[in-house]
């Protein structure tokens, strides 16, 4: 079985589409954009608080994503960010996390490829390289404090129960998900 690029991107960007607060539907059907253009002016009050709440996450994530880099400077700080990323792999490895997102995108094909893809998928994966790549991301990518409140929260039993249900509320999801971007897709090429 051939796997394609795109479906091995998916599966380690973590296998789920994710839609932005911008993204126009009613009902479930794709809205047409001429309706979406006309409508314009009287959303825009709508419109500018989402940018305006889009804008300060963005601005807030920015600082914090700074202040991640400007620890690394700091031997000790960096010490303890690697200990407690490499940590967060011994709550959550890397391992389970890549087999989860392989089944979760394995659940968009037909049942007859879904085996033959996830046996391709854990023969073709490197999780040493994989995780040794997420753990100098986290290191780079959170503060200490995000760090520690991460390994606090993932050592809960009940944070590890609900990671262990993923794959099932994945399974609830992604068919309607996938059936309504394919839906929003034909729409939108027939202009209907």
């Amino acid at each position: 079985m051939r796997v394609n690029k795109i479906v091995m991107l998916a599966v380690l960007s973590g296998g789920l589409l994710a839609m932005g607060p911008q993204v126009a539907f009613s009902q479930g059907e794709a809205v047409n954009a001429d309706d979406i253009i006309s409508k314009k002016t009287a959303s825009e009050p709508i419109q500018k608080s989402i940018e305006n709440k889009d804008t300060q996450a963005a601005s807030e994530t920015e600082k914090s994503l700074a202040a991640a880099k400007a620890e690394l400077g700091n031997k000790e700080v960096l010490a303890k960010k690697v200990a407690l990323a490499t940590e967060m792999h011994q709550i959550r490895p890397t391992r389970d996390q890549v087999d989860s997102a392989v089944m979760r995108t394995s659940l968009s094909l037909a049942e007859s490829d879904r085996q033959p893809f996830v046996s391709a998928m854990r023969s073709m994966l490197n999780y040493n390289a994989i995780e040794r790549i997420s753990i100098d991301s986290m290191v780079e990518t959170y503060t200490l404090i995000e760090l520690e409140s991460m390994v606090e929260y993932y050592s809960k039993p009940e944070a590890k129960s609900a990671s262990r249900k993923i794959i099932y509320w994945a399974k609830g999801v992604q068919p309607e998900i996938i059936r309504m971007i394919d839906k929003a897709m034909m729409r939108i090429k027939t202009g209907q």
